[in-house]
């Protein structure tokens, strides 16, 4: 950080009171290559802005309170000042421009792009989709709701590896529990669900009917809840034991049980009710373990709160990897998704180009060639968010720099 910091003095380029300058990185630093302005992608985006916008100016209020971490995109070393001012311009010209043809425009004039070199550098980037779906719940356990959400334990403590060393560990953290002094792993699924280590002990939040719901909500990280009683609340994340995440796509398709072109959230769920003696097993498979809080829902319009604080837009929001793409960056994606009808029935999956904010991050969402796509809340987020799972391009804007 210190030689980062002399090398910014030494060559400032002031914008909004904000240091930026440019440095070619050593090799493999940045995950993503400019692109030349005669091969930049055609910025199509038919969805209504009004969306993009709300999800570009909740981001600035994350901005202004971030680390002065530096992130390479590129070969330009960015501050949170930076993609605050690319917000800023982005904002004023989804706002301004009048057609798709003037907002395109407006975005090839005013910033640089810059594309995903992907895991391995051919530049594919894998995409997949969450949502925020809605359960049925109770406030106490009863034969019919049984299985427990849990709040965070007063023992599990989360490590900032940031702090410990930025350059190495950005964006990266771990939680745990301190025995004879040492922090050591937290307990996994299995400990928590089968042996019901957690059982007792005050830390049930809520009740679920299903235990295949308990799971897709520790996927998806959050859900709300229709309680018995008539009120509906949000179950959100609240932390996870950091433990490696392993779906149930990845233990069916690898066991053989089901084909990989099978494998949707509704084919998994029938599996796995019509073979309930698998249950333990695919619940095991999974050592990671996400614990919750309840919060109330005072505008149904507004989704769950992602990672950088402020809520996800159904649509905008991306979750990423904060060690490759920072929080609060403007991204243009160019991908193939579902296209369903109003009864959530799929009609086919279509290139689409969409801009969007890096907004969240997952327990799977590693490296720079994964992408999570935020579907939105309810049935039909949820049949659409099931379905993604294919390879497109990510490109990332940057407003251009000052000359100096």
């Amino acid at each position: 950080m210190k030689t980062a910091l002399a090398l910014c003095a030494a060559l400032p380029l002031v914008l909004s009171g904000c240091v930026v300058f440019k440095n070619q990185p050593k090799s493999g630093d940045s995950a993503f290559k400019q692109v030349l302005p005669a091969r930049l992608p055609d910025f199509s985006d038919s969805q209504d802005r009004t969306g993009l916008i709300e999800s570009a100016e909740n981001s600035l209020s994350y901005l202004s309170q971030a680390k002065e971490t530096l992130y390479t995109v590129g070969d330009v070393k960015v501050t949170p000042a930076l993609l605050a001012a690319s917000l800023k311009e982005f904002i004023k010209i989804a706002k301004e421009a009048k057609t798709q043809g003037e907002f395109a425009a407006g975005i090839a004039e005013k910033f640089d792009v810059y594309r995903s070199l992907g895991s391995d550098g051919n530049g594919k980037v894998v995409f997949t989709s969450y949502y925020e779906p809605v359960f049925k719940a109770s406030k106490v356990k009863t034969s019919e709701y049984k299985y427990p959400l849990y709040r965070r334990p007063t023992d599990l403590i989360d490590v900032d590896l940031e702090d410990f060393n930025p350059e190495k560990y950005k964006g990266e953290q771990l939680s745990g529990k301190v025995e004879d002094s040492k922090l050591v792993p937290y307990f996994p699924r299995s400990k928590i669900d089968l042996e019901k280590l957690l059982e007792g002990k005050g830390l049930e939040l809520a009740w679920l009917r299903d235990r295949f719901d308990v799971m897709d909500l520790h996927i998806e990280g959050s859900a709300r809840l229709e309680f018995t009683d008539g009120t509906t609340m949000r179950a959100s994340y609240a932390g996870t034991n950091s433990l490696q995440f392993r779906g149930p796509f990845t233990t069916l398709i690898n066991s053989g049980v089901i084909s990989k072109d099978e494998a949707t959230a509704e084919r998994i769920r029938k599996y796995v009710i019509d073979h309930p003696e698998i249950e333990d097993w695919v619940l095991s498979t999974n050592p990671r373990y996400t614990f919750f809080k309840l919060d109330r829902i005072t505008d149904p319009r507004i989704g769950p709160i992602g990672t950088y604080g402020g809520p996800l837009v159904g649509g905008r929001s991306l979750a990423v990897d904060p060690k490759h793409v920072p929080l609060g960056a403007i991204a243009f994606v160019d991908v193939p998704l579902p296209r369903l009808d109003s009864a959530g029935k799929l009609l086919a999956i279509a290139g689409t180009g969409r801009f969007a904010i890096c907004q969240d991050t997952g327990g799977a969402i590693k490296g720079p060639g994964r992408v999570d796509y935020y579907a939105g809340t309810g049935d039909h987020a949820g049949n659409f968010a099931g379905r993604v799972k294919n390879s497109g391009s990510l490109y990332l804007l940057l407003l251009k720099l000052p000359e100096y």
